[in-house]
């Protein structure tokens, strides 16, 4: 839909004329209408005007203008994973091959993301087989981005599997960057509430428990705006575990507990048993240090 087509829409769905909006914006009633025809253009104040006065946001501007599905290069990326899981090698390939295409013709550095990861899915992500290039391709561009969008969450997401360790617990500086700027979005909640408790479980499993010490803050700080159930009981899962670190093992053992028992009662069986499966094994390393 082309950005004139978008502003009608949203105006006629508004029940707003086009004096009355010519009007509020300082226009007359007959550019109005040029726009929305598509014979003039229109500058990037104006649409900001005009979409402030008819009370709806960019996120919502976009998803119009894309017949109300989300960005087609974030599906791009959806499409290639719900295809690994189907096992669609194959389709994945195709994707890879006309990605590689178009990055040559337009240099679009999503077309690139998008290339390594169907490489990744073709090696069954098994980092053994992945070029090595391709991963430190993939963390060199996080990291020389010091102040990161959307695309920069949803490429940490799908690449964190294949990135070190200590280069994705460096990158939680710039997540959490992005969480305080952007806090008043809830658009990015659940990737960015995905990414911070991945990098939290690294942290941990990885025994660097400042940065998981940090992450857990700033998550709490987050979620108490958003007040999200998953993100609050997985906060309190990680709260527990850190305290299990620190030796306060009875209390922290009892939120993780909590935690689990609340997973369990609305049958998520993939985090009570992923979750369980940390606990023990953090259980385990602490009896065994106690025991040196």
């Amino acid at each position: 839909m082309e950005i004139g087509q978008v502003i009608k829409k949203i105006r006629t769905n508004k029940n707003i004329t086009q004096q009355s909006l010519a009007n509020a914006i300082g226009m007359t009633r007959p550019y109005i209408a040029r726009i929305e025809s598509g014979k003039n253009s229109i500058s990037s104040d104006k649409l900001t005007e005009i979409l402030d006065y008819c009370n709806v946001n960019y996120n919502e501007f976009f998803y119009i203008k894309n017949d109300y599905k989300k960005s087609s290069k974030m599906n791009a990326y959806n499409d290639v994973i719900k295809l690994f899981y189907e096992k669609n090698i194959e389709e994945i390939s195709k994707i890879k091959n006309e990605a590689e295409k178009k990055y040559k013709e337009n240099g679009d550095i999503f077309l690139r993301h998008l290339y390594i990861l169907c490489h990744c899915m073709e090696n069954d992500l098994d980092v053994n087989k992945i070029n090595k290039e391709y991963i430190k391709e993939m963390a060199d561009y996080l990291l020389s981005i010091d102040d990161w969008c959307y695309h920069e969450l949803v490429v940490l997401n799908n690449f964190l599997f294949i990135i070190p360790p200590a280069t994705a617990i460096l990158m939680s500086k710039n997540l959490l960057k992005y969480a305080e700027k952007y806090k008043e979005l809830n658009s990015d909640t659940k990737v960015l509430s995905y990414l911070i408790f991945n990098l939290l479980e690294l942290s941990i499993k990885n025994n660097d428990f400042q940065s998981a010490k940090m992450l857990l803050n700033a998550t709490k700080a987050y979620t108490i705006k958003n007040t999200e159930f998953f993100e609050l009981t997985l906060s309190l899962f990680y709260e527990g575990m850190l305290n299990i670190v620190d030796d306060t093992i009875i209390e922290g053992i009892e939120k993780c507990n909590k935690s689990l028992g609340i997973f369990q009662t609305l049958g998520n069986e993939y985090f009570y048993t992923k979750l369980k499966e940390d606990l023990d094994n953090l259980l385990e390393k602490k009896l065994a240090a106690n025991k040196k």
